[in-house]
């Protein structure tokens, strides 16, 4: 069996997601990540540069990998009602596979809304909306879908899966997200059709 050793930067990656979830980003300082991570001083700057950098990558990371699952669960429906439930069945699918760094992005945002790369995160953000809106256009246009305003259409699909994961990754909630997405999915979609 061959072993792939991760890179220090997935090292560090790793130890400022265990750090951050401990006891949040704020209180979570730099020789903590390195201690936790053995890292020198100087491999921790020459990767990131700022405890605020390494959460923004972390950030960064786990929705561009949420974002990846989702689309690969887009590019596979063929009609609206399969559209909104891949977008429930990616949100539920990859926090149950990644509750760690789910919890994080849940969490944590308000502190990285005050970091250098805010703007950046932010325009991701926006970007992938953009895209996920332009794939429900023709089922808009055609009347697969209700006419609502475009801000809601976020908060009816994944509003109850988001609320769910809120309460289990908290530890709230002891059924795993994932036993649910059937229910959530449905949800979504009585909301949204026509």
């Amino acid at each position: 069996m061959t072993v792939i050793k991760k890179s220090r930067k997935q090292e560090i990656l790793d130890a400022a997601l265990a750090c951050f979830n401990e006891n949040g980003i704020e209180a979570t300082t730099i020789d903590m990540i390195r201690e936790r991570s053995q890292a020198s001083v100087g491999s921790m700057y020459h990767h990131f540069g700022s405890k605020e950098s390494i959460a923004a990558t972390l950030y960064a990371e786990a929705l561009a990998e949420h974002n990846t699952y989702q689309q690969s669960l887009l590019d596979k429906a063929g009609s609206a009602e399969e559209g909104v439930k891949a977008l429930v069945y990616a949100y539920s699918d990859w926090i149950s596979a990644n509750p760690d760094k789910a919890r994080f992005v849940l969490y944590s945002r308000g502190a990285l809304v005050k970091s250098n790369m805010a703007q950046e995160l932010e325009s991701q953000t926006k970007a992938k909306l953009a895209e996920v809106r332009r794939w429900f256009q023709p089922y808009l246009e055609n009347g697969q879908l209700k006419k609502l305003p475009s801000e809601c259409f976020s908060s009816l699909i994944i509003g109850p899966a988001h609320d769910y994961a809120r309460l289990w990754l908290s530890g709230r909630a002891r059924t795993d997200i994932k036993a649910y997405r059937e229910i959530f999915a449905q949800a979504a979609w009585s909301a949204v059709k026509p």
